[in-house]
């Protein structure tokens, strides 16, 4: 199916179009996301938000003119009338003809919808499509309470990147893990958090950091409405023979169907029942092809709505410095480690002698905090002890069960601690 898309004045406005071999629901209307406010900024991380319009509401029907409903010219929208009567209004069974609107349901509610399901009977090439009864015919069909959602992803890049790429999403644009957010009347908020401040937060999440001290756009990407309650129909038009002149493609075709779409056609039903197969190249193949996401408006699911940026800049972030002295006392040692970071540092640090482990000093610091930390000595880091040697801050810590010095990812300031 072919969806067009207008600007109207309520935002962006899908309107679905008929086609051969294909489904269409009533058109419907989406306001376009609004982004939100970033918060919980740190160096490494923010949450993220937005404003959607899952285009879910309860059935609206409109009267239409004969000559079908034209609106402004700059929005291109057109509306073909039908004769609608599905309970919400029988009065209008005898007086005129109406089209519904809003046609992605509310989650989980029972209230119709207008399909037009269109599959016309083909007999060419090698296919025999005895098509449906009812193809091209605007119906009322419930979504029996279907869970019907929005797909939604914030994408994020920095702006130098962004800039860059001539004011476009650039190479380094990254997405947050996708959101599903159930059909309601009226306005959904989402949010998400994006990064990951510390080696800890990252280890749990799988999450990559921001980078400190730099300024990013953030904008959400959002399908209006989608239900994981439908089947891929392996229909008999749609699957090419390899026979026939001129012969038809030969590979399968697969078309989404929400089930309540299929249970309301004779024609299709029978595709879906126990053992039901259809005929490739000369080989029974089952007509059902297992469950997939139907997208209102869009069986392809290309149709998305995208707001505008936000932005927001990480702050720096400052470095754990280790004293150059070691304070020694009888045969231990400690370290002093200062945190000049508006942040709290926590971590292990390896002391070595050349390649050899003499020591770990475990430390954990309020922001802007100093404190002594005791070093546990290995044998080798006795010797040394004894000498007075000068050991080296190791870079990445071999002991801790973190791949950093620091879980919160300040840098270490200081090279070599003197025994």
């Amino acid at each position: 199916m072919i969806a067009g898309i207008a600007i109207g004045a309520s935002g962006l406005v899908a309107v679905p179009a008929e086609a051969a071999n294909g489904i269409s629901t009533a058109n419907y209307y989406v306001n376009n996301p609004a982004i939100g406010s970033a918060s919980a900024i740190t160096p490494e991380s923010a949450t993220v938000s937005a404003s959607i319009d899952t285009g879910g509401s309860f059935e609206s029907i409109i009267p239409v003119s004969s000559s079908g409903l034209v609106w402004s010219p700059i929005a291109n929208i057109g509306m073909t009338a039908e004769k609608w009567n599905d309970g919400t209004a029988p009065s209008l069974t005898t007086t005129g003809s109406y089209a519904p609107i809003d046609g992605i349901p509310v989650s989980g509610a029972n209230s119709d919808v207008s399909v037009t399901i269109t599959d016309a009977k083909i007999s060419n090439g090698g296919v025999n499509d005895p098509g449906i009864s009812n193809s091209g015919t605007p119906r009322a069909i419930s979504n029996a309470a279907a869970d019907d959602y929005s797909d939604v992803t914030f994408e994020y890049d920095p702006v130098s990147d962004y800039d860059a790429n001539g004011d476009l999403p650039g190479p380094e644009t990254n997405q947050a893990q996708d959101i599903q957010v159930p059909t309601v009347a009226g306005l959904s908020s989402v949010s998400a958090t994006i990064g990951a401040f510390g080696q800890a937060a990252q280890s749990n999440t799988g999450s990559t950091p921001l980078t400190p001290g730099t300024k990013y756009y953030y904008w959400v990407v959002q399908q209006a409405g989608a239900t994981t309650q439908a089947s891929n129909v392996d229909v008999a038009a749609w699957v090419g023979n390899t026979s026939g002149s001129p012969a038809a493609p030969a590979n399968n075709s697969y078309k989404c169907y929400p089930n309540v779409a299929i249970q309301a056609d004779p024609t299709l039903a029978s595709y879906l029942a126990p053992g039901a197969v259809v005929n490739y190249g000369g080989t029974s193949l089952p007509a059902d092809q297992g469950p997939c996401i139907y997208y209102y408006g869009d069986t392809g699911g290309a149709l998305y709505y995208q707001s505008p940026n936000g932005s927001f800049t990480t702050p720096a972030i400052g470095s754990v410095k280790i004293g150059a002295k070691a304070t020694v006392s009888g045969t231990s040692a400690s370290v002093t480690v200062t945190d000049s970071s508006a942040y709290k540092a926590g971590g292990t640090i390896d002391l070595l002698d050349g390649k050899k482990l003499a020591g770990t000093a475990k430390f954990s610091l309020q922001p802007k905090g100093k404190g002594s930390f005791k070093i546990k000595l290995t044998a080798k880091g006795k010797k040394a002890l004894k000498s007075n040697a000068k050991l080296k801050v190791a870079a990445v810590s071999q002991t801790a069960t973190i791949a950093s010095v620091s879980s919160w990812d300040q840098p270490f300031s200081g090279k070599s601690v003197k025994l």
